[in-house]
């Protein structure tokens, strides 16, 4: 019986192909492991691969079920990627109040595209009243946390969709 890290490392060589050759299917029997030993990271992996049908078929109230377990143990990315598809309305519908609420725990998490997605929602005024400026304030604490890509405001509101982590 191995530890969770180690069953997650391993999933990851094999979702990424680190080393090793991709084999989705290895790397969910890893993920798995891990998760059930208690791996929020896992969990988190384990939903990407179902939203995005890495190996499986698409399955976005799977991916769901599987963000929120690794929300609940605190994962910021998780909170993110709740909010991404609630955002985009994935599994369930466009609810941008949960939205806002999960990129925020996110944001405070320290995940600059949370940031970034907040700042979209504040200049396009989903959810919110829009504000600029608030807005801006957003994509200085996304550039603040080393969110990479310096971005405008009138880029923001241009934005068709937001970003997956």
């Amino acid at each position: 019986m191995g530890s969770a890290e180690g069953y997650f490392s391993l999933g990851v060589m094999y979702h990424d192909g680190q080393g090793i050759g991709k084999n989705y299917q290895k790397a969910l029997q890893y993920y798995q492991k891990a998760a059930n030993m208690g791996s929020a990271l896992a969990y988190n992996n384990l939903a990407i691969m179902y939203h995005d049908g890495q190996g499986v078929v698409k399955d976005y109230q799977k991916a769901m079920e599987y963000y929120k377990k690794a929300a609940d143990m605190g994962l910021a990315s998780a909170y993110f990627n709740l909010g991404l598809m609630y955002h985009n309305g994935q599994s369930v519908g466009k609810d941008y109040q949960k939205a806002l609420r999960y990129y925020r725990k996110a944001a405070n998490g320290g995940v600059a595209t949370a940031y970034h997605n907040l700042a979209i929602m504040y200049a396009k005024g989903q959810g919110v009243q829009k504000d600029l400026q608030k807005a801006k304030e957003y994509v200085k604490k996304a550039c603040k946390i080393g969110y990479a890509e310096r971005v405008t405001i009138s880029r923001i509101v241009k934005l068709s969709s937001v970003i997956f982590l």
